[in-house]
């Protein structure tokens, strides 16, 4: 992947992707999950798609970032700039969780199995709460690693 596009550097441009399509993806699968209609048809493969493609976005998030560091040495040993990496590292399992949670929910409901379904739609809205959490976590490290040298 480019470590720049229009002379930015490309993680800059991506997060700001992630930072929409995590809380819409979020949303979304917990809408899913408190209204049951919405797990059939093509609706809950909608929000299936949109889970898939912030998985995707995170781990565009997560090469260019990591591509970021790569070509910004000096950064490397910086805390906040570790800190913010580490956690950043971590956000992928939460939006694969997401997904699968959502994929177990919508079949689920197919298959017509009612414990299963609460059960899963509890876990789908537990971690889609999680998850923007976690991406409210690295946004805050990600914010305090560019502009703690400059806002005091």
């Amino acid at each position: 992947m480019t470590y720049k596009i229009f002379d930015l550097p490309s993680h800059v441009l991506v997060i700001h992707l992630v930072v929409v399509g995590i809380p819409v993806a979020a949303l979304a699968t917990v809408a899913m999950a408190v209204r049951p209609q919405w797990r059939t048809g093509k609706i809950g493969l909608v929000i299936i798609g949109v889970d898939a493609l912030a998985v995707v976005g995170t781990w565009i998030a997560r090469i260019t970032g990591l591509e970021f560091l790569k070509n910004a040495p000096g950064l490397q040993t910086l805390r906040p700039v570790v800190d913010h990496k580490n956690l950043g590292l971590t956000l992928i399992w939460y939006m694969i969780g997401l997904l699968v949670a959502a994929i177990l929910l919508v079949l689920a409901e197919k298959y017509e199995r009612p414990p299963l379904t609460t059960i899963f739609a509890i876990i789908a809205a537990v971690v889609a709460v999680a998850a923007v959490v976690q991406t409210v976590r690295v946004g805050d490290a990600g914010a305090r690693a560019t502009w703690s040298g400059y806002i005091r």
